[in-house]
């Protein structure tokens, strides 16, 4: 039977909830009519801040020494991480609806979609400091990734690499969530991986960019437009603040406040929930990306999984 590895790599990374949306839209996906997957045969955190690494455990397809994961205090492909995420998952699945509490947008239409499922693949998640590591002669892009340097999501489909960049429409879908309009001015502190892909998106869809300092700042040829004019929301990509969070923390609390505060803060949960539905849409099951969960089903289970592993 066909099977699919997942690892999510970077520095820090220990603290990840990729493995979890990962686990969330895989069942989803399985559990839906009409959709063939390959069997999840295992997601892997990899602390590494060196790309070459994660591309290594792609091939030889496991850690010499798999760290602990810690929201269950083990490794991830041993029995005890595996057995508290597949139960966490399952118990999660008996939310059929968002909690209509939490706010919604539906996925965009997407313009680039990589081939069709292989027999045996690998995914990759990147994050700092890995996204801007890849050479173009390593992987075919289905987007602007490799221009703007800023790469969070690969697939090897069993011939080459495929590349893509979904932070930037991840946050898109998560400003309208909110209820943002893209078409505004977005005040951008930093320049790093994250904020390129966020930019370039937003200018894309119309928007203008204004810098607002940062550890540093955006290229001035890059692919977006400057404004001088006050934003009409912003986004902290260094201290993490403004309107849009990009990192998350462990919450505190049961399901309804967790919930409850989910639904009026862009807490970075959103973000992770929207680029890994977009890397699902373009990269990894294009065939089914009219078969994903929304963002607030997606939201929904995440919560109650994370309330399950306590």
């Amino acid at each position: 039977m066909a099977k699919v590895s997942h690892g999510v790599a970077g520095d820090p990374i220990g603290h990840s909830l990729s493995p979890v949306l990962t686990a969330l839209v895989h069942s989803h996906l399985s559990r839906t009519d009409g959709v063939e997957l390959p069997g999840l045969k295992g997601v892997v955190v990899i602390p590494t801040d060196g790309v070459e690494n994660a591309l290594a455990w792609g091939y030889a397809g496991s850690l010499p020494s798999p760290p602990d994961w810690d929201l269950v205090g083990s490794p991830l492909g041993k029995f005890r991480a595996n057995t508290l995420l597949e139960r966490a998952v399952n118990a999660s699945m008996e939310h059929t609806e968002a909690d209509l509490r939490l706010p919604n947008a539906d996925l965009p239409d997407l313009d680039f979609k990589s081939p069709n499922l292989a027999t045996d693949e690998v995914w990759l998640s990147l994050t700092s400091p890995l996204k801007h590591q890849l050479s173009a002669a390593a992987v075919r892009c289905i987007d602007n990734a490799m221009e703007i340097r800023s790469v969070n999501t690969l697939r090897w489909d069993g011939l080459s690499w495929w590349a893509g960049s979904t932070d930037g429409p991840g946050m898109l879908l998560v400003a309208e969530v909110f209820g943002h309009k893209t078409s505004g001015i977005l005040g951008v502190t930093g320049g790093g991986g994250t904020a390129r892909s966020v930019a370039a998106a937003w200018c894309k869809a119309g928007g203008k960019i204004k810098q607002m300092g940062g550890n540093r700042l955006l290229e001035e040829d890059g692919p977006w437009s400057f404004s001088k004019n006050e934003p009409d929301l912003t986004i902290n990509f260094d201290d993490d603040g403004g309107d849009l969070l990009v990192r998350y923390a462990p919450m505190d609390g049961d399901f309804d406040s967790r919930i409850d505060e989910l639904s009026n803060v862009a807490d970075g949960r959103w973000l992770l929930c929207a680029q890994h539905l977009m890397s699902w849409a373009s990269l990894w099951a294009p065939k089914y990306a009219d078969k994903l969960p929304s963002i607030s089903l997606l939201m929904t289970r995440l919560v109650a999984v994370e309330v399950h592993l306590g």
